[in-house]
């Protein structure tokens, strides 16, 4: 039986009632839907490569061209976004709050606002931006133009904002801060490495450049032990004998003693010169004069020194003034860049690997070198070793001139003399022993 007019009425009209009542949550779950789409587009134009994006945009994708287009004005898409945001967020939580207080009165305001908090937070903000970083490049190329037609809608609001900002922040001047410490830069290409952004080679190079202005002449010298030297009463046929053997391009000369160095001879000058004078060239005439520093000098100092005044070789000398070594420009620039071979050297690696726990080192490697050649973790973090070497550290642990053989704990590093000349240690063994831990498992 059909219902009459009256009661038709009635049941449209509740019906309508009921769907006015539903409106407002639609309308919230639209601006939770507006605000993952604008957390997705910031997030996604922030991490996307823009070399990928001119990439694709040169072949013609017209999207990419958009998404060039808001990396151009980035500062003004970015306040586009937030001013939507704001407005989406603000509103939303204005109507969930009259919904609550008109259906359960206003006790349950402080309940609706911690739970449409949350929700914002999850569904508006943090799960859109998790997967925008992901699949940046994706989202990037399909928000773009949405975010184009704001940003021109939205123009006199951001360009006011900016405006205002730019204001405040002449009105506020304070001194410069350190935004990014040592320390961190060193993490931030550690990360970059390891995740391949970087490469090896680069990341060193970076690291090594860091370093360089902390690098002391002291850590880079060719000892006077190893440092051919001529005496400056020798015959020239007993020059010439050195130079065949030795096949440097540069020797200091002394008077008397190594102490003494009057000066640095040019190999080639003084070929050219015994070739000319039948056999025996003035070799006082031939000297350029000596270039002295001190073991303590930054190398990064003595490179801008060396090279203003166009010179190759410096003596490097110690507290007494004795000669302690020699130090080349060649030498600075393998602490920069690594080691630089020519036709005349003969390839040796310094750090060979014996098993898979230890190594054979030569005297004049750094320590902390050893220990990254044996991925082995300082539990002291001396940061000393960074510039000194291994031969120094074996004879501060000793204490007297050691024997081959003789050997020194150092943690779970045992240290051992592999090879002596005369006084001079000119190779050790490094062993990493097992952990206490280890040899409890093994028993």
């Amino acid at each position: 039986m059909d219902a009459d007019p009256a009661s038709r009425w009635l049941i449209i009209t509740e019906v309508v009632t009921n769907n006015r009542n539903w409106t407002p949550w639609i309308i919230v779950i639209l601006l939770l839907l507006a605000a993952a789409f604008l957390a997705v587009t910031e997030t996604a134009l922030a991490s996307v490569k823009a070399t990928k994006i001119r990439a694709r945009a040169d072949r013609g994708d017209e999207r990419a061209k958009k998404v060039i287009k808001v990396l151009d004005d980035f500062d003004r898409a970015i306040t586009t976004i937030l001013i939507l945001t704001n407005i989406v967020h603000l509103s939303a939580a204005g109507i969930v709050t009259v919904q609550v207080t008109r259906i359960w009165g206003l006790g349950a305001v402080t309940i609706s606002t911690v739970i449409s908090t949350l929700v914002v937070f999850f569904v508006g903000e943090m799960l859109p931006k998790s997967i925008a970083k992901k699949y940046s490049e994706t989202f990037s190329l399909a928000t773009a133009s949405t975010l184009l037609v704001f940003m021109a809608l939205l123009k006199p609001a951001a360009l006011l904002l900016s405006k205002i900002g730019g204001l405040a922040g002449r009105l506020t001047r304070e001194e410069p801060e350190i935004s990014v410490t040592e320390d961190e830069i060193y993490d931030i290409i550690e990360d970059m490495t390891e995740k391949g952004s970087l490469g090896e080679d680069h990341g060193d190079l970076i690291s090594s450049a860091l370093q360089f202005g902390t690098v002391q002449v002291n850590s880079i010298i060719t000892s006077r032990v190893d440092v051919c030297m001529l005496d400056v009463d020798s015959e020239p046929e007993e020059i010439i004998e050195t130079i065949k053997k030795v096949r440097h391009s540069r020797l200091p000369v002394y008077d008397g003693t190594v102490d003494n160095i009057i000066g640095i001879l040019q190999i080639r000058k003084y070929i050219k010169e015994y070739l000319k004078d039948g056999g025996k060239p003035d070799l006082k005439e031939l000297l350029d004069p000596p270039f002295f520093v001190h073991a303590s000098m930054k190398i990064d100092d003595l490179l801008a020194k060396m090279s203003k005044e166009c010179i190759n070789m410096a003596i490097v000398t110690d507290s007494y003034g004795g000669t302690r070594g020699i130090v080349t420009v060649e030498d600075i620039l393998e602490e920069l860049v690594g080691e630089i071979w020519d036709e005349d050297d003969v390839v040796e690696e310094p750090i060979r690997k014996l098993e898979a726990n230890s190594c054979i080192c030569d005297d004049d490697v750094h320590v902390a070198d050893v220990f990254d050649f044996l991925e082995y973790e300082d539990p002291e973090e001396n940061e000393e070793f960074e510039n000194k070497i291994i031969a120094e550290w074996a004879y501060e642990n000793f204490g007297t001139i050691p024997k081959v053989g003789d050997t020194f704990r150092y943690h779970e590093l045992e240290v051992k003399v592999f090879e002596m000349d005369h006084n001079r240690i000119t190779s050790l063994t490094v062993t990493v022993l097992p952990s206490e831990e280890e040899k409890g498992g093994e028993e």
